[in-house]
């Protein structure tokens, strides 16, 4: 059986709707300029109800709010009816969900998997960025949510939504980079930053990494264009004319301020101090210092 589908994954509020953004002007408007959000919708989260609901006697959303954990057994049924239905396409789909095994239930396998890109954020700047989205009480339960294994998100009515096992970002991270450890040829990791600081870079890396998955000559002119439409003031420009049917009801806006190293001047050192001890080896391993 041929892989067809193509995960978009990350932690919470780590850079996944910019390179969401970024393949939906490449491969989903003619010349590679966003004009509005559109486009993202070709890129839908795995975990919308709707993408599951085609499952013979699958449960009602009810069912998956008193029992959340009980997703599991659907995610490989799943992807195996959506790789058998899909004839020469691909399809992408956003995830948070660590790449693990609960209940004997895999998230996903190999077999299942076209490729995947991970995107990784500075825990730090995660946890500001979660407050605001969130709507967290302050920045100790940002992190606490950042640094505990227990965050399972529940299953939502509008938009109707699954449940997602996010776990901490570090569990999170290190189980993707498990994954690519063991498919490095199907897998790319990319840090947010870089994507920041010098896009022409990281992004030409993640169209090259595209086209020899999908077999596809790159148009420059094209990826030229997708680049510069993914600039933050002009996502932010777009969200203010047009809005953002994914920006959270506990935030004024979904693109609030894409700045590097805005948690050095707001957070207190307690909490750096506790991120940091928490997730050092990680963070060295990433070159966050």
């Amino acid at each position: 059986m041929k892989q067809k589908i193509i995960w978009i994954a990350s932690y919470p509020k780590s850079g996944n709707t910019m390179i969401r953004a970024f393949l939906s002007a490449y491969f989903f408007t003619k010349e590679g300029i966003l004009n509005d959000f559109v486009p993202l919708r070709n890129i839908g989260a795995f975990n919308a109800f709707n993408n599951f609901s085609h499952l013979n006697n699958f449960p009602d959303l009810e069912h998956f709010k008193k029992n959340p954990e009980k997703i599991s057994k659907y995610w490989l049924i799943n992807q195996d009816i959506i790789n058998q239905k899909l004839e020469n396409e691909v399809i992408f789909y956003k995830t948070h969900n660590a790449q693990i095994k609960h209940n004997n239930n895999y998230f996903t396998l190999s077999e299942f998997t076209k490729c995947f890109i991970y995107i990784v954020r500075d825990p730090r700047s995660v946890v500001i960025s979660s407050k605001e989205h969130y709507g967290f009480q302050n920045y100790d339960q940002s992190v606490e949510v950042l640094l505990s294994d227990k965050w399972l998100t529940y299953a939502t009515e509008k938009p109707k939504m699954l449940p997602e096992f996010i776990l901490s970002w570090k569990s999170n991270f290190l189980s993707w980079q498990n994954f690519y450890a063991k498919n490095n040829d199907k897998g790319i990791i990319i840090r947010f930053e870089d994507l920041v600081t010098d896009p022409d870079k990281y992004f030409q890396l993640l169209i090259n990494f595209l086209s020899k998955k999908l077999k596809f000559e790159i148009n420059k002119k094209k990826l030229k264009n997708s680049i510069q439409s993914i600039n933050f003031e002009i996502l932010k420009k777009i969200e203010k004319e047009k809005g953002f049917e994914e920006k959270s009801n506990k935030s004024e806006n979904f693109f609030r301020k894409g700045q590097l190293n805005e948690w050095k001047n707001i957070l207190e050192s307690k909490l750096i101090k506790k991120i940091n001890s928490n997730l050092s080896k990680e963070m060295n391993y990433l070159k966050y210092n």
